[in-house]
């Protein structure tokens, strides 16, 4: 059984001396199985034509040696060419294009930038035309066949080429509209992107000095922490010295028995060992002292879980001698408290400059029972201390200055301003908690909640 014989697909020649646009109509055309040359003018695309048959032509009009009209003219020449399909390239700038394009002979012209679907309808429709000459009939009417419907036109001709320029000049100008709006949108966009690079770099240039800025303040934090270690170091010194100063007479007492029991005779090895071992209860007391304020004043290198009841007693411990010589009594309230994690040692710091502020206030006061109640409680989960004396309370013009740096009420050369400010900052950026202050009628009530 003989195979059914297939039909070359249609040849179409391009001309075009633009190697980017014949390149990319090629692809289009070969894509939709087209058989394609191309040809850089009409000179190279006519001498092709004398030995070479083709199903349609699509030339560009500006071309070097020979334009596209050119082309038409000389193809219209050729007896065996006169049907020969032409579609031209336009820019849809010009009205008298079409002028030239019905004058030199073209089938169609399509505007460029062209859209692809557009394109190959329009090879399709006048392929399907192919070697169908328009025919005028006798009594003047023309039959255009039109998405498959068939059109008897009678107007003179001097009237549907004047419609067709109309037709053509619309659509030059709103051609020349898109490419004004296209030109505004592209400036738009140039003066956009500009703006974008201009706020990008404004926005650089004010991240880096937020950055210096935040490390400006962290470098003078450090700076604010290290003199406020520095000022309860002058604190302790003096606590220590309250610390130590009964164990130290207990221990002279102790040395003046020793040498009197000697001289009167009643010294003997079990008074001897008696009195050393008391000396000596005094002396690890004594050195457990040191350890307690040594311990206070290394830094927390890691977060740790720790018994707010325990640290708040231990803080206590260090300053209960020099609170006792001004006689300000300490009551302390401890109810039970979740384990907290975090910075023990820190924690103490802030106690301990609490109480500070707290027997300072005393000084210069006539109060009769002056003491110190501090509260540790449990509310909502989180865990509250409170310390509060009965001083008399802090100058309501001032109350809200109290935790800014350098802020003191103190005479000069005896407050550094700086112990509230960093008590503050650890408890609220350290341990994600609160300091609060207010008046309660007798004295100050300083308030965390962690």
């Amino acid at each position: 059984m003989s195979q059914p014989i297939t039909a070359p697909p249609p040849q179409i020649l391009v001309v075009d001396d633009s190697p980017t646009q014949a390149k990319l109509l090629q692809q289009v055309l070969v894509a939709h199985g087209f058989q394609v040359c191309v040809f850089k003018n009409g000179a190279e695309a006519l001498a092709y034509l004398f030995a070479n048959p083709c199903d349609l032509v699509i030339s560009d009009i500006l071309m070097p040696e020979m334009d596209g009209f050119e082309l038409c003219r000389r193809i219209r020449e050729l007896p065996e060419l006169t049907c020969l399909p032409i579609i031209l390239l336009t820019h849809l700038n010009d009205p008298a294009d079409v002028l030239h394009s019905l004058e030199a002979g073209a089938d169609y012209f399509i505007s460029k930038p062209y859209n692809n679907k557009l394109l190959l309808s329009r090879i399709d429709a006048t392929l399907q035309r192919k070697g169908a000459c328009y025919q005028e009939r006798q009594d003047g009417k023309v039959t255009v066949s039109h998405h498959g419907r068939e059109y008897q036109i009678a107007a003179p001709k001097g009237q549907i080429i004047d419609l067709l320029l109309a037709t053509y000049e619309l659509a030059a100008e709103k051609n020349q509209e898109l490419l004004g709006a296209k030109q505004a949108l592209s400036e738009l966009n140039q003066q956009l992107e500009q703006r974008v690079r201009e706020r990008t770099r404004a926005l650089e240039a004010e991240t880096a000095e937020r950055v210096q800025a935040v490390e400006e303040l962290r470098r003078k934090d450090e700076i604010l922490m290290q003199q406020s270690r520095q000022a309860a170091l002058g604190e302790m010194i003096g606590n220590i010295a309250h610390q130590w100063r009964q164990p130290l007479n207990a221990v002279g007492l102790l040395v003046q028995d020793i040498s009197l029991c000697y001289e009167y005779g009643n010294f003997d090895k079990g008074y001897l060992d008696a009195s050393t071992q008391k000396i000596m209860k005094l002396v690890r007391h004594m050195s457990q002292t040191i350890d307690d304020f040594r311990n206070f004043f290394t830094p927390d290198r890691d977060k740790v879980p720790f018994d707010l009841g325990k640290t708040v007693a231990k803080t206590l411990q260090l300053v209960e001698g020099s609170l006792a010589d001004k006689g300000i009594k300490v009551q302390i309230d401890s109810q039970e408290v979740p384990i907290l994690n975090g910075y023990p040692n820190e924690f103490s710091q802030v106690l301990l400059n609490i109480l500070n502020n707290a027997k300072d206030a005393f000084s210069g006061q006539q109060v009769e029972e002056p003491h110190v109640t501090v509260q540790v409680s449990c509310e909502n989960g989180r865990a509250i201390v409170t310390i509060a004396d009965n001083a008399g309370g802090i100058p309501e013009a001032i109350i809200d200055r109290v935790f800014e740096p350098y802020f003191t009420t103190k005479d000069q050369g005896k407050g550094t301003g700086i112990g509230l400010y960093m008590s503050k900052k650890i408890v609220e950026k350290t341990m994600n908690g609160s300091l609060t202050v207010r008046n309660t009628g007798t004295g100050a009530e300083f308030r965390i909640e962690v």
